[in-house]
C-alpha cells in the first residue's frame, strides 16, 4: 500500500488510494488551498476522485480547508471522532481541556517568532496562531467513530483500522494500516528535536493520555510513523522516548 504525503506549509496530508478512489487524511490550514490544489495535481489527484477524508482531529491547520474541499465535491464522506463534532461548530482549536506547552523552550521559542514578526512588521500577523477555522457542521452522511473500528466497516477497503489516540486533544484518532504503517496527525511529532520535543507535538492538552495513546499504538505493532509534522520515522523512536516529557516541564501557552 502507498501512502501519498502532501506537503502543505506546516501540516502533512496523506492521500491512499482505494479501489478507483483516495482517501484523504487531514486538509491544512484555511490558506493553504492553493498549494493543496497545487499538490493534489503534482501527484495526478482530482478533488473528484477523493471518496472520504479523515479527520486526525478538529485542529485549524488539519481541517482548515475542509468545506472548500466539500464545496468542490460534496460527495466526500467525512470521518472523524464523535468528539469533534461538536468542537467543529466552535471554529476554534479547543483550550478548554487544559494542557500546554511541552517545555519552557518552546514557549521561548515562540516569543521570539513573535518578536521577529513584530520587528519586520509582517502584513500578515502570523496566519498559523490564530487558531481559528470555518465552521463545520456534520452531515447525515459524515462518519462519527465512537469506538475503534476496521476501515472496512465504515466503507473503506483499505485493511486497517481506526484508533483513538488522545492526548493532543479528546478527540485525536490515528489511521494505523494492518502492514504496520501508522497515521498519527498530532499524537507524535517529527519537529523541532534541538527544542526537546522527543517526538512529541509542541501543544499537549494530557500528557498521561498522550503517551498512554503511544502505549497502543506500539502495541498495535505499527512499524512507520506518519506524523502531521516532520518527516516520517520508525516506531522505535516512540518506545525510546516515550515518558521522556513530563508534566512538572510543561509550560502554558
Amino acid at each position: 500500500m502507498e501512502i501519498i504525503q502532501l506537503k502543505l506549509s506546516v501540516t502533512n496530508c496523506f492521500l491512499i488510494k482505494t479501489d478507483n478512489k483516495y482517501v484523504l487524511i487531514d486538509t491544512g490550514y484555511e490558506y493553504d488551498w492553493n498549494l493543496f490544489c497545487k499538490r493534489l495535481t503534482s501527484v495526478g489527484v482530482r478533488l473528484s476522485d477523493i471518496s472520504h477524508i479523515i479527520l486526525t482531529h478538529h485542529h485549524d491547520d488539519h481541517c482548515g480547508l475542509l468545506n472548500k474541499i466539500l464545496k468542490e465535491n460534496n460527495n466526500i464522506q467525512v470521518i472523524m471522532s464523535y468528539l469533534a463534532k461538536d468542537l467543529l461548530l466552535k471554529g476554534e482549536n479547543d483550550q478548554t481541556h487544559g494542557g500546554g506547552l511541552v517545555n519552557k523552550r518552546i514557549k521561548q521559542l515562540i516569543f521570539l517568532k513573535q518578536v521577529y514578526i513584530g520587528i519586520h512588521l509582517k502584513k500578515i500577523i502570523d496566519k498559523k496562531s490564530n487558531l481559528k477555522f470555518p465552521i463545520y457542521k456534520v452531515r447525515e452522511n459524515d462518519i462519527l467513530v465512537e469506538e475503534e473500528i476496521r476501515l472496512k466497516d465504515i466503507g473503506i477497503n483499505l485493511n486497517g483500522k481506526i484508533l483513538k489516540t488522545p492526548g493532543h486533544t479528546i478527540d485525536s484518532i490515528s489511521v494505523l494500516f494492518d502492514d504496520g504503517d501508522c497515521i498519527v496527525g498530532d499524537a507524535a511529532a517529527n519537529m523541532l528535536q534541538f527544542a526537546g520535543t522527543k517526538y512529541c507535538v509542541i501543544f499537549i492538552c494530557n500528557i498521561n493520555e498522550y503517551y498512554e495513546s503511544w502505549r497502543k499504538i506500539i502495541s498495535e505493532n505499527s512499524q512507520r510513523i506518519f506524523p502531521a509534522h516532520g518527516k516520517p520515522f520508525l516506531v522505535e523512536k516512540l518506545k525510546i522516548n516515550i515518558w521522556k516529557n513530563q508534566k512538572k516541564n510543561m509550560v502554558m501557552n
